[in-house]
């Protein structure tokens, strides 16, 4: 068998996914940014598997901080975009961009991957296999708050990796020496209902993976108004109408197809885009 082609990049993560259990893999969080430096226009990368809890703190990135990894293409992924990266040698190389002057700086990573809807994106996926998209959707209609289906099998997964991180394929010096704790399986799901801006969207319903929307779950979830709280955030805020806001989405391994949200894109609009807002349908 050919040995994988490595090469070192450098990296922009754009979002996060909450930690998921394999039993192939252990613990692992699914990251997905671009490609950068250079040139050329950024390029979708997805980072897979990434055992983030386990990362000495050195290098547990955030979300819009450079970083360099050695990576390969998966064996075995299918999803153009997926490399597996050697965990032992992502190293943050600087500050994370801030988000000032309504994300100017973030911008020029994210703009050049803008899609013009979902249904676009499930178009390419079928043409060239597409797995990673950013669009901004029409109109958001609702969270929707499912409880979720947690098998034993995977609170089995969980306590082992707890237990012993060194399950986990492939954990470096540095990353053995931390302990994590077992992980919270969220006993909900948090999905999006919302219409594209393709002519005759039926509306899509996506399951939300977001990290951010997990922890923010977990800080609300004692209250009897956790629900109103989700949903006055995560709709009221993220796609409120002074917002620019875009999904990041990508699809599934096994069911290509089906997609996910990743994230979501938000700052507030640009005095150009308000001017366009203003003129209505003329």
């Amino acid at each position: 068998m050919t040995a994988a082609i490595r090469e070192t990049i450098q990296f922009l993560p754009l979002v996060k996914a909450y930690p998921a259990l394999s039993k192939t893999y252990g613990e692992v969080s699914c990251i997905a940014g671009v490609r950068i430096g250079g040139s050329e226009a950024p390029e979708w990368i997805r980072l897979y598997p990434v055992a983030f809890r386990a990362l000495g703190d050195a290098q547990q990135f955030r979300k819009y901080q450079p970083m360099r990894v050695r990576v390969a293409r998966h064996a075995g992924d299918r999803r153009p975009e997926t490399r597996r990266p050697d965990r032992d040698s992502i190293e943050v190389v600087a500050e994370p961009i801030p988000p000032k002057d309504g994300w100017r700086m973030r911008r020029r990573f994210v703009e050049p991957l803008m899609s013009r809807s979902m249904c676009q994106i499930l178009e390419c996926q079928r043409a060239d296999g597409t797995s990673l998209g950013v669009f901004r959707p029409k109109r958001v209609l609702d969270l929707v708050i499912e409880q979720a289906d947690i098998p034993e099998g995977k609170r089995e997964i969980a306590r082992a990796w707890a237990a012993q991180p060194s399950l986990l394929d492939g954990l470096g010096a540095e990353e053995k020496k931390h302990q994590v704790r077992e992980l919270e399986l969220v006993p909900w799901t948090f999905k999006y209902r919302y219409e594209c801006d393709a002519p005759g969207c039926r509306t899509h319903l996506q399951s939300i993976i977001d990290w951010e929307v997990a922890e923010h779950y977990r800080r609300v979830r004692h209250r009897d108004d956790w629900r109103d709280r989700l949903k006055e955030r995560w709709i009221g805020d993220v796609c409120a109408a002074d917002r620019d806001t875009a999904f990041f989405v990508g699809n599934q391994h096994q069911h290509l197809q089906s997609f996910l949200v990743l994230g979501a894109w938000w700052p507030e609009h640009r005095p150009e885009q308000l001017a366009l807002d203003d003129l209505g349908d003329v």
